[in-house]
């Protein structure tokens, strides 16, 4: 399973894509919002002019389904979002991995080398237990892109999508 940025956003429910491009539009900085107002413009065929007067309701929207946006504005949506919306799947990770951190920011004395594939694996294992699952995936998807140690939860996440659904 290759993971990219993009192959995450579109995956993502329509619903959360949403939300966190109502975040993106409501908190980003003008270089951010440049970036997305030109592939915005090129996905729907117009002038950049007229994605700028647009109102935000509907900038989120288009954004939502854009299935193919540039990888750092995918990489800020998602990062957001999960610090918005599931920032306590990110703080129960590092905790279970004993990692400082200040609100699920780690900090940045931190050597992450020192962590093992397997620890990272026990944590995401772990973590896809929890009762937030759909916070819990998508931070691990995340944490993937991220590569280094993180790099270990994509064995983890192969394996889970090779597992039958559990009854219900």
């Amino acid at each position: 399973m290759s993971v990219s940025a993009n192959r995450i956003w579109r995956q993502m429910p329509e619903e959360i894509r949403i939300a966190a491009s109502k975040r993106f539009w409501a908190d980003s900085k003008g270089a951010e919002k440049q970036i997305l107002f030109a592939s915005l413009a090129k996905a729907k065929n117009l002038r950049e002019v007229t994605v700028r007067k647009t109102p935000i309701e509907r900038l989120a929207n288009w954004t939502a389904a854009t299935l193919s946006l540039p990888d750092q504005i995918v990489d800020d949506l998602l990062k957001n979002y999960l610090l918005d919306e599931h920032r306590t799947v990110i703080v129960s990770f590092l905790d279970f991995l004993n990692i400082p951190h200040a609100k699920g920011m780690i900090d940045e004395s931190f050597d992450l080398a020192t962590l093992s594939n397997e620890q990272v694996q026990k944590a995401s294992r772990s973590l896809l237990g929890s009762a937030d699952r759909i916070g819990a995936e998508l931070y691990l998807k995340y944490l993937v892109l991220q590569g280094g140690p993180w790099a270990a939860v994509e064995e983890v996440l192969a394996a889970e999508e090779q597992r039958p659904p559990a009854n219900v």
